[in-house]
């Protein structure tokens, strides 16, 4: 290709850029919040359809007149050359669907994302030949008691587990501290403590004496 025709290409894709950004605009922050996410799906795909077809008759009479006449002086295809309008309007359909399904993957990966987090944020236990599913953050704390652990919870109630303190301690997140050899506490619902004790809620912690404060607060 001459550089004639490389800066004819790049003049015409220069001229047809706003087009395609609105288009791709009133699809990603407009059709997508307000039809597609809430799944009102015919209106999306009657907006979409217009914004596909105003976009290609837009981009067409973009390209007619100051592409085909200006540049090449060459008017011989019409305006609204069938041919010519389907192209154009697949060109924007293109570059919309496109920029969309980009969009769709990066919704898709947060929401699932999330969906991970909610997931790791449930403890499992097992008690009773159920098995309850305990958001972690109303664990108060654990209490071993010989090949049993008590887990208490901020409602008062309490669910047995047969385990050990330590295999029970591998199982939850960093803001669990053992602070004692038969205590785990959850330090987000630390509300004072002393050389000897923690209190949490209206129960009384016995503190290990190797216990520094910073693994109360850090």
């Amino acid at each position: 290709m001459s550089e004639e025709g490389y800066l004819a290409s790049f003049y015409l894709e220069f001229i047809l850029l706003p087009i395609r950004i609105l288009a791709v605009y009133l699809t990603i922050y407009f059709l997508l919040p307000r039809y597609l996410l809430k799944r009102k799906f015919t209106e999306f795909f009657v907006g979409y359809g217009i914004t596909v077809i105003l976009g290609g008759i837009f981009q067409r009479v973009f390209i007619h007149l100051f592409y085909e006449e200006l540049l090449l002086n060459d008017s011989s295809s019409g305006l609204f050359s069938i041919m010519m309008l389907v192209r154009a309007i697949i060109l924007i359909n293109t570059t919309v669907l496109l920029i969309l399904g980009v969009k769709l993957f990066q919704l898709w990966a947060i929401e699932h994302e999330k969906n991970q987090n909610l997931e790791s944020d449930i403890l499992e236990i097992r008690s009773n030949r159920k098995t309850h599913r305990v958001p972690l953050r109303n664990i108060l704390f654990v209490e071993g008691l010989g090949n049993y652990v008590t887990y208490h919870l901020e409602d008062k109630s309490k669910i047995t587990s047969y385990g050990s303190i330590k295999g029970t301690l591998q199982q939850l997140p960093d803001n669990f501290r053992r602070v004692h050899k038969s205590y785990i506490v959850n330090k987000l619902h630390i509300k004072s403590y002393d050389a000897m004790s923690i209190d949490i809620q209206d129960n009384n912690i016995p503190r290990g004496k190797s216990i520094a404060d910073e693994v109360l607060l850090n």
